[in-house]
C-alpha cells in the first residue's frame, strides 16, 4: 500500500491547519512556513497566511526564541551552544537567536551552571571518588560540552572534583557548536 498523500489545502483551509499547529506548540516562522508550503495548493497562500499570522502578533521570531532560551536555560539546564543549535534547527535566524540567547544567559554563571547540570544529572553521592576514574571524567566532559558548555567552563566545573580535569583541555571539539 503506497504511503497517503495529505491533500493540498486551499487558502482557508491552510489558515486552520496553520491554527492548529499553533496550538499544539509554538513554531518558529521558518518552521511554519516549511510545513504549510508542503500541504499548500498555491505557494502565494503560505506568504499570505503568515502574513496575517505575523499580523496578529500570533507569531513572532524574537518572542518564541526568547522564551525557547529561557525554557531550555532552567528546565533542561543546558548551555548556550546547544541552545543555540537547537533554535538554529528550529529554523529562527541566526540573529535573532544569538541575541536571545544572549539576554537568557545574561545572568548566568556558566560554571555554576554546568556544575548543576551534572550533579542533577549524575546524582552521585561522592563526585570526588567517581571522576578519579578517568573514563568517567571524559565521559562528563563529553556530556557538558554535547549540552552546550565551552570548554573552559567544562574543565573549571569538573576541577572542583578532580585535578585531572586540566587534560580535558586537548580532547577534540565534536561536542561543541
Amino acid at each position: 500500500m503506497p504511503p497517503r498523500v495529505p491533500p493540498k489545502l486551499n487558502n482557508d483551509a491552510l489558515w486552520n491547519y496553520a491554527a492548529r499547529l499553533l496550538s499544539g506548540r509554538a513554531q518558529s516562522i521558518g518552521e511554519l512556513q516549511k510545513k504549510l508550503a508542503g500541504r499548500a495548493e498555491i505557494a502565494a497562500d503560505v506568504d499570505d497566511v503568515l502574513s496575517r499570522l505575523k499580523q496578529l502578533h500570533v507569531l513572532n521570531d524574537r518572542t518564541f526564541a526568547d522564551s525557547y532560551s529561557a525554557v531550555r536555560r532552567d528546565g533542561k539546564g543546558f548551555g548556550k551552544a546547544r541552545v543555540l543549535r537547537e533554535l538554529a534547527n528550529r529554523r529562527v535566524p541566526k540573529l535573532v537567536a544569538e541575541a536571545a540567547v544572549t539576554q537568557a544567559y545574561s545572568e548566568i554563571d556558566e560554571v555554576e551552571h554546568a556544575v548543576a547540570f551534572l550533579r542533577r544529572k549524575l546524582r552521585i553521592a561522592d563526585p570526588a571518588e567517581y571522576f578519579k576514574d578517568p573514563k568517567h571524567l571524559q565521559s562528563a566532559f563529553r556530556k557538558l560540552r554535547y549540552n552546550g558548555f565551552s570548554s573552559s567552563a567544562t574543565v573549571k566545573a569538573l576541577r572542583q572534583w578532580s585535578s585531572e580535569a586540566d587534560g580535558l583541555e586537548d580532547l577534540p571539539e565534536e561536542y561543541g557548536l
